[in-house]
């Protein structure tokens, strides 16, 4: 971000915020890979901030995304209280739902899961892991993140669902 303003590119509101939720993503990439853990101090302040700051857009969250993100709550509270994850990977799905649009969001959280499946046989295959070992599911949802933050076309043009949103 930086080195494109040193170079004469101007830097705008949108480009510092995408900037804030890339290096909040960076940090829990590596914070819950090393710990197993995502410290609030990441999430509360983008789940504070993401009403009115996304990395796509400034201004209320529209609706649909509020929706979309209502039903990932509700989907990956399941998920921890059934003790498949932990409340912090609830919350960061949970914001990547309120920060991009449906489409994008559903594609990012679905590539979330391909990746630590894909993850999870290659770990099987090379008997690292067993069936029952636990993965970081963070470092995923932190990429897919991370991927919808700086390529939103991309990531939304592999949604199953973008045609609801067309």
């Amino acid at each position: 971000m930086f080195a494109g303003y040193s170079i004469g590119m101007a830097v705008d509101a949108l480009t510092i915020v995408r900037a804030v939720y890339v290096a909040a993503y960076a940090a829990i990439f590596v914070i819950d890979l090393r710990s197993r853990r995502i410290p609030n101090v990441f999430t509360y302040p983008l789940l504070a901030i993401v009403p009115v700051a996304r990395p796509g857009s400034l201004g209320l969250v529209p609706l649909d995304q509020v929706l979309t993100a209502s039903a990932v709550a509700a989907l990956f509270f399941f998920f921890s209280f059934r003790g498949w994850m932990g409340m912090g990977d609830v919350k960061l799905a949970v914001l990547i739902a309120l920060a991009e649009p449906p489409p994008v969001a559903i594609a990012a959280l679905w590539l979330a899961f391909a990746g630590g499946a894909v993850s999870g046989v290659i770990l099987i295959a090379a008997r690292r892991a067993g069936p029952r070992t636990a993965l970081p599911f963070g470092p995923f949802l932190a990429l897919a993140g991370t991927a919808a933050a700086l390529t939103p076309e991309l990531v939304g043009a592999y949604s199953p669902f973008a045609v609801l949103w067309r």
